[in-house]
């Protein structure tokens, strides 16, 4: 199995190569005056973002909870696909108005520049894809090397989109037609808006603590059990892509010993660990102590 390091030095070689190309892609834009270059600066630049997410799961992944952040850095991921995202919404937005606007006013656009720089941008993307699949997309039984085979994909789909610039600068050196670039760059906004939409949506909802969860289904597999006479206050959330959690509070119909009350636990545990429930809290009550209301009060 590789190594958590290894994976570390792939993806940060990969972003590396990455935020030279965006930069270049940026310049070459800026001068040569074509919004596709820019479109694809930004398009690459979402995927630097995600893979800068995959190596913050890589890294704080397996940190220990301390007595300052008692679930560990199970968030960051999460955090930074939302803020990332967000960005990466914003600037598409901008660069679709800018486009249209460019669609309306064509300029004069230097289409060597343009050539040339979708080439490198090509030959990089390339590479990083290479570099993504030679090392790491053997194991895909790991979740960390999912996150990894999601960023190899994307760093192919940059290589066709790059491979779509250099179609649109030949047509615009050998017939003239510079409106292919604006409409290259609507394109591939809309395009990154649509394939981000998801990562804004998932990642929001996980900071929200929303349950992903069939809730009926949850609640019929812990009354299963004989000994329940009720469940109440369940609570499910998903704290990152790995990780779902929950809690319940079950009422018993009998007074039990402890270690009968722990057999319950561990049956519902089991079920609910089935379903890819990785962290279950269960509090056993009885009808006396039943509370349809566990939140604290002060008078």
């Amino acid at each position: 199995m590789q190594s958590i390091t290894n994976k570390k030095t792939t993806i940060q070689r990969v972003i590396l190569l990455n935020i030279t190309l965006i930069v270049s892609e940026i310049i070459a834009g800026i001068y040569s005056g074509s919004m596709a270059l820019i479109a694809d600066a930004f398009h690459n630049l979402g995927d630097v973002l995600a893979l800068f997410i995959t190596l913050v799961a890589i890294i704080y992944g397996p940190k220990k909870a301390t007595v300052t952040m008692t679930f560990g850095y199970i968030r960051a991921e999460s955090m930074a696909a939302f803020i990332n995202s967000i960005f990466l919404s914003i600037t598409m937005i901008f660069i679709f108005v800018e486009s249209i606007d460019r669609f309306l006013n064509p300029i004069d656009i230097n289409a060597p520049v343009v050539i040339f720089a979708s080439l490198i941008a090509l030959f990089v993307n390339g590479f990083s894809t290479w570099l993504l699949n030679q090392k790491n997309i053997k194991h895909h039984h790991e979740h960390e090397d999912m996150n990894i085979k999601s960023a190899y994909f994307h760093m192919l789909g940059d290589a066709l989109v790059s491979l779509s610039v250099v179609a649109g600068g030949v047509i615009m050196y050998f017939y003239g037609i510079n409106f292919i670039d604006s409409l290259l760059s609507m394109i591939f906004s809309i395009y990154v808006m649509v394939a981000n939409f998801p990562i804004l949506k998932n990642s929001f909802l996980s900071l929200m603590d929303s349950n992903s969860y069939n809730i009926k289904s949850i609640e019929e597999l812990i009354m299963q059990s004989n000994e329940i006479l009720s469940i109440h206050d369940l609570h499910l959330y998903r704290p990152n892509s790995k990780e779902s959690y929950g809690s319940v509070h079950i009422v018993l119909k009998n007074d039990l010993l402890l270690s009968e009350i722990e057999k319950v636990i561990e049956s519902i545990r089991e079920r609910v660990c089935k379903q890819g429930i990785t962290h279950f809290i269960i509090q056993p009550e009885s009808t006396n102590y039943h509370l349809d209301d566990i939140s604290c009060h002060t008078h």
